[in-house]
């Protein structure tokens, strides 16, 4: 498209991104498959972007996306839910317990078996926040675009594993039918709409991590626990979040080429096994202790992206603010953590 002007080149990029996600998504939903929008979204932009074709999520259309999931979650804020609040902080030592030992286990098989140096299998090791990982990494000798890569890897992986293994071990999915069987009028739509939007952008301006996403789904949380707004957003809004973000995921592997892809792929997908499967063992522990769903706490604590996987979990029926939560907390301890991580003895 180099006739057109730079704004429409990228309208039109944008377009055809989404136009590809839909098609994923609902080649995906007829094939019965857990998560089926986002997940197909994801995959038939990856795809397409290895490929070599012009895709491209900016940033502003990445945040609509997580404001019309973030209102759909917070819709599910209940008085049973909020009692469960006291029981979170030792969900939150469990998480931190389940990380260290995840990141240290997945560096230590990348840097031992597969040769990578230690800076870039501690980088790559860390778990989600991609853009605070790269810009600690750019400051030290880790090869930054295996970091990014393996990084997408872990997310891609996840979306893609986990719907499956969760649908078959507890039976999880088909929420989001049930959730928007009766969408909100336009008056209440365009109410959430507003407060979602100005909740994410107070949380962008604090630096919040997954802003738009946790911004949104709290303002939808006052509004539905006030009695202000009875339903939820209509299924049409619901499904294009879900596409967009399975665009946002899969757009990570603009650039990449089908050399390197290969090269980094095996190291990759063994780490993230490694970390799903240290982190299933604690999420086993934690619905154990606190009577809680597994799915539950193992999306709370596998080695993802707040937004990516809270959505999951709303996608799959579980508790979206819980999993978002834990997310954040991880994020902010990681925060502290990265400028001595990769400077960690051997």
């Amino acid at each position: 498209m180099p006739a057109l002007p730079p704004a429409l080149r990228t309208a039109a990029t944008v377009a055809l991104t989404l136009a590809i996600a839909l098609t994923g998504g609902g080649l995906f939903t007829l094939a019965g498959i857990p998560a089926s929008w986002l997940m197909g979204g994801m995959v038939a932009v990856a795809a397409g972007a290895v490929g070599g074709a012009p895709l491209l999520m900016p940033p502003r259309v990445a945040a609509g996306a997580f404001v019309l999931l973030g209102v759909s979650m917070g819709s599910g804020i209940t008085p049973d839910i909020l009692d469960q609040l006291a029981r979170w902080p030792l969900s939150m030592m469990l998480l931190a317990v389940a990380v260290l030992v995840s990141m240290a286990a997945s560096a230590q098989w990348l840097e031992r078996v597969h040769g990578w140096d230690r800076a870039t299998a501690a980088y790559a090791a860390v778990p989600g926040a991609l853009g605070m990982v790269l810009a600690f990494a750019a400051s030290s000798n880790a090869n930054l675009r295996r970091v990014a890569l393996a990084q997408s890897l872990r997310l891609f992986t996840l979306v893609i594993a986990m719907p499956w293994i969760l649908t078959w071990l507890t039976g999880a999915g088909g929420h989001l039918t049930a959730m928007t069987a009766q969408g909100a009028g336009l008056r209440d739509t365009a109410l959430m709409l507003a407060a979602a939007t100005a909740g994410g952008w107070i949380l962008t301006k604090l630096r919040v991590g997954g802003s738009w996403l946790m911004g949104a789904m709290l303002t939808s949380a006052i509004l539905h626990g006030t009695g202000t707004v009875h339903h939820n957003m209509p299924v049409f809004l619901l499904v294009a979040g879900f596409t967009a973000t399975g665009a946002v995921i899969g757009s990570r592997f603009r650039g990449v080429t089908i050399g390197a892809l290969r090269a980094d792929l095996r190291p990759s997908l063994e780490s993230v096994g490694l970390a799903m499967v240290l982190t299933a063992g604690f999420s086993a522990l934690g619905a154990h202790l606190l009577s809680l769903p597994f799915g539950q706490f193992w999306l709370a604590y596998a080695p993802g992206g707040v937004e990516a996987m809270a959505v999951m979990a709303f996608s799959l029926g579980l508790d979206a603010a819980f999993v978002g939560t834990h997310h954040i907390v991880r994020i902010i301890g990681l925060t502290a953590l990265l400028p001595v991580w990769a400077k960690r003895p051997g």
